[in-house]
């Protein structure tokens, strides 16, 4: 009986780990759309799938070192929705986090 009391506790933990991850991932969205060597550096990480690159960018724009610790990166180009917000961040926690990096079609040649 005491396993099931201990997994609403332990379930809180996990569901603000993802919503705190997801705002980071918007907030940082909303800094690389503003600063355009960033958002340019960041589209070039995608098209040429560096990892690396992405990761930099990221933590320039507010996620943090732990953030990024065993966290996937998925960087996806295409299926662009032709609006003029080009790269969209989303994050998903946990096991395993997973930041992805979405870059609309639309600016593929860039």
């Amino acid at each position: 009986m005491l396993m099931g009391t201990a997994l609403p506790s332990m379930a809180q933990p996990a569901a603000d780990d993802a919503v705190s991850l997801q705002k980071k991932a918007g907030e940082a969205q909303a800094s690389i759309h503003a600063n355009k060597a960033d958002r340019d550096q960041l589209m070039i990480a995608v098209k040429t799938n560096e990892v690396p690159l992405a990761k930099q960018v990221l933590l320039r724009n507010g996620f943090t070192a732990e953030d990024l610790e065993n966290a996937k990166i998925v960087l996806r180009t295409g299926g662009g929705k032709g609006i003029e917000n080009e790269i969209e961040i989303t994050a998903r926690c946990c096991n395993p986090k997973e930041i992805t990096i979405a870059r609309s079609l639309d600016y593929f040649t860039k």
